[in-house]
């Protein structure tokens, strides 16, 4: 004989289980998430005089919107899908890749942006830009699921 208290632990509400379908809308919305937050912070940086250009071979290249909406989604696209694809196979991937990614962002600040010489605006601007990327990366990995055989699993992790 079970109790009604056990059974509610054991299962899962239906609300709570998250199917591919609802796990891909979920990263789709991170996604659309963090190019509006950085479209945002280039146009607050734009507004406050950065001028988002940088030298390469002697001349002045803009960094325009296509470029922070390409920059600022395929890095994530890409690692999750590879997360995702290696995941299946070993899951420990994923807790891997909540310590990567955020090492990654803050590190790609220092690799790509300090060097290119932009001004103090547009360089603060695009680094918090990078930094947008933690909180939605890891969400993101959230939402894979872990493992062979985890079709459906509570969301958020417990």
């Amino acid at each position: 004989m079970t109790s009604a208290g056990t059974d509610q632990a054991t299962t899962p509400s239906p609300g709570r289980v998250t199917t591919p379908a609802r796990r891909l809308a979920l990263i789709a919305a991170l996604l659309a998430g963090l190019l509006l937050t950085n479209l945002v912070i280039y146009a607050i940086g734009r507004a406050l005089g950065g001028a988002f250009t940088y030298q390469q071979n002697g001349t002045a290249v803009l960094v325009e919107p296509v470029a922070v909406t390409f920059m600022s989604l395929a890095p994530l696209v890409f690692g999750l899908g590879l997360v995702a694809a290696l995941s299946r196979k070993w899951p420990a991937t994923i807790r891997v890749a909540r310590i990567v990614a955020p090492i990654l962002a803050v590190a790609t600040i220092a690799v790509m942006t300090v060097p290119a010489g932009f001004d103090t605006t547009s360089a603060l601007s695009l680094a918090a830009m990078h930094l947008a990327l933690i909180p939605a990366s890891l969400l993101a990995l959230n939402a894979l699921p872990r493992g062979p055989g985890r079709a459906t699993r509570p969301f958020p992790p417990q």
